[in-house]
């Protein structure tokens, strides 16, 4: 299974469409550019390799940029969010690290979380 020709990010209520626009081996990259601003999406998987016996990690990275242009009188903005799973090769389909990753998820959707982590709270 796969992502879909299209991602829908929604922002202050306004659904973004990106539409796929590469894809290759293990990752894939979305894009919507308007007159005034651009939404990209870049979703990509990776393996890290062994050494000296360790195990073996699955990396799984989503990324969102929003990039409003620069106008006569305002400069460019540029503003990124990630996430990254990084997981035992043999953990990375289990309940477990799933209800981990759906609790991180819903961690995330608090506005009290985002407001304290953009504002320097820890």
């Amino acid at each position: 299974m796969s992502f879909g020709s299209t991602l829908t990010v929604t922002v202050n209520a306004v659904a973004k469409v990106l539409n796929k626009i590469n894809q290759d081996g293990y990752g894939a990259e979305y894009l919507l550019r308007g007159a005034t601003e651009e939404y990209r999406a870049r979703v990509r998987h990776s393996i890290e390799q062994a050494k000296g016996g360790k195990p073996v990690f699955e990396r799984h990275n989503i990324e969102l940029t929003q990039t409003i242009f620069a106008t006569d009188t305002a400069p460019e903005i540029i503003r990124d969010y990630y996430i990254v799973a990084r997981v035992r090769a043999s953990d990375a389909m289990s309940a477990g690290n799933g209800y981990l990753f759906a609790g991180f998820v819903d961690l995330l959707d608090s506005t009290t979380i985002q407001g304290d982590l953009l504002s320097w709270q820890s």
